[in-house]
């Protein structure tokens, strides 16, 4: 290389360098919470015009909005929410006759079915009546007798939740049965928020809604996005970090949402084949595209026994797991080890890396 031509050269990178710096200082970022879903959510958006990121970010949260109405299944009767939802209605028919629903219910219910026959029972949406009588809902969440729980479980079962795809209805077959989507609704709310970015040409952003992560693209420094899985004993602490690039990382922990009774933690997550608190992990995150999958994935894996989880993920296409299990052990599936940085210190074990 002459002079010249290492002169030239030096001069292209230095230009392509500034056109970098100047790229990112054009990028205009835009960041807006809304408490939603019964957590806080938060959008990061990136993009060249301001009310344009700001219009994309107000659709997102739109969608959310739309999707949180039509499964709710808390409003109270009367109300123009209660109105509003069609898991309501459906419940307030279970027994007497099918509802007409919104496309996306239909959407979630149909997925919910599939992996309710995937799992063996491990997820059923029609699991209500026993999350209402734990009362995770409400103020004062209690233990409920086994003869209570015994009878609220013969009202649990996907298959007697009906779904006509022509008629666009959805019908449960017998009195006293009741939907509940907390298992799903989330996440599938999340990856319809992303799609509206994308509608509104955004290319670049992170959508967090307590537990939830979609990123949209690469981060501004077109590298993969850094996501902390949290320490399921320690608040402030982290136990891993993962690059996440245009996908989703959910994660089901028995910390969200528990209380302690005869020194003993009882967490929402619920087994619905006995209607108790699942007991085989503490933590489990699914990293996937969809952030609606992850979601409902999330809750088989923390129900499943570690060895079957992880079975299950390694069929699965573009599925990863890490899960934190209750014996304090660190395991996740082959793929992310090239990628993860784990942070395992002495609170749990980890040898996998080794």
């Amino acid at each position: 290389m002459n002079r010249k031509t290492g002169l030239l050269f030096v001069a292209i990178l230095l230009i392509g360098g500034l056109a970098t710096l100047q790229y990112f200082r054009r990028s205009y970022e835009y960041s807006s919470d809304q408490f939603l879903m019964d957590t806080l959510v938060s959008i990061k958006a990136y993009g060249k015009d301001p009310s344009t990121v700001k219009r994309a970010v107000a659709a997102a949260y739109a969608e959310m909005h739309r999707i949180a109405e039509l499964a709710d299944g808390f409003p109270q009767p009367g109300t123009a929410t209660y109105r509003s939802s069609d898991v309501c209605r459906i419940n307030e028919q279970a027994g007497k006759k099918p509802v007409r629903v919104d496309a996306d219910i239909m959407a979630m219910l149909l997925l919910a079915k599939k992996y309710n026959q995937m799992s063996d029972g491990a997820f059923d949406v029609t699991i209500g009546p026993v999350m209402d009588l734990w009362g995770f809902g409400d103020k004062n969440p209690h233990v409920p007798s086994q003869e209570q729980i015994r009878s609220a479980l013969t009202l649990v079962n996907s298959n007697d939740l009906m779904i006509d795809e022509q008629q666009h209805t959805v019908f449960l077959r017998r009195a006293g049965m009741k939907l509940d989507l907390g298992a799903l609704a989330k996440g599938y709310a999340t990856e319809k928020a992303i799609q509206a970015l994308k509608k509104n040409g955004i290319r670049k952003a992170l959508l967090d809604a307590g537990g939830s992560i979609r990123v949209l693209g690469v981060n501004l420094r077109n590298a993969p996005w850094r996501i902390g899985i949290k320490d399921p004993r320690k608040a402030d602490a982290i136990v891993a970090v993962l690059p996440l690039q245009d996908a989703s990382a959910v994660t089901s922990g028995d910390y969200y949402r528990y209380f302690e009774a005869g020194g003993k933690r009882y967490h929402h997550i619920l087994d619905p084949r006995t209607g108790y608190p699942a007991t085989s992990n503490m933590s489990v995150t699914v990293v996937t595209q969809d952030a609606g999958l992850a979601d409902i994935l999330s809750t088989v894996f923390f129900i499943l026994s570690p060895d079957k989880a992880l079975e299950m993920a390694r069929k699965m296409a573009g599925v990863e797991l890490f899960m934190i299990t209750a014996d304090g052990h660190i395991r996740h599936t082959p793929p992310l080890l090239s990628g993860i940085e784990v942070k395992a210190g002495e609170s749990y074990l980890y040898d996998q890396g080794r």
